[in-house]
């Protein structure tokens, strides 16, 4: 009995563990592509290896900036889905994969204008009229889906708390266990 309070005692002073999750976001506005890395439960990575390919082909690489970050130019021809993928070399690895109606465009199709198209017959305009729009909402949408990516990805009291009673519950049937034996 006083093993399983010390044990308690000793996990209730524990710090928090270093081991965590990585994610990516990533975001196409206009002609550029941008996005970080963040750890789970906070934090992001540093100087970590990021790059960037499409259908296997690389596009662009570097590291992450101070708070994580990467940018890089969207390619002119999107011909599949654009991964980015970070690494920091100590077993995190994250990705994201950006398809090709995020840049507007099917793939094989070249990128769409991103500059006003010049006036044209009302019955021309559909096509630069849904480019254009699908470039304004890509913009507008994107700080929403990185606040949604965040939130479903942060550590929430309730999982510790749900990790915690789990650790419980399983010291309790052991002790059970062990009581049973004798």
């Amino acid at each position: 009995m006083i093993r399983a309070l010390l044990l308690f005692a000793a996990l209730l002073a524990a710090s928090p563990a270093s081991a965590h999750g990585m994610k990516v976001f990533a975001k196409v506005v206009g002609d550029q592509v941008s996005g970080y890395g963040f750890f789970i439960g906070g934090g992001r990575p540093e100087g970590v290896e990021w790059q960037a390919e499409m259908a296997g082909a690389p596009l662009a690489q570097g590291k992450t900036d101070a708070s994580g970050g990467f940018a890089f130019a969207a390619p002119a021809s999107v011909t599949g889905p654009v991964t980015v993928t970070l690494n920091t070399g100590d077993g995190h690895v994250a990705r994201a994969e950006l398809a090709p109606a995020r840049f507007g465009a099917v793939p094989g199709a070249p990128a769409p204008a991103l500059a006003a198209p010049e006036p044209a017959a009302p019955e021309a305009a559909g096509p630069e009229l849904a480019a254009l729009v699908a470039v304004a909402v890509a913009r507008e949408v994107a700080p929403l889906a990185e606040r949604i990516e965040q939130m479903d990805n942060r550590m929430r009291l309730t999982d510790l708390m749900s990790g915690l009673f789990l650790i419980i519950g399983l010291a309790g049937i052991g002790l059970w266990a062990r009581g049973r034996r004798r």
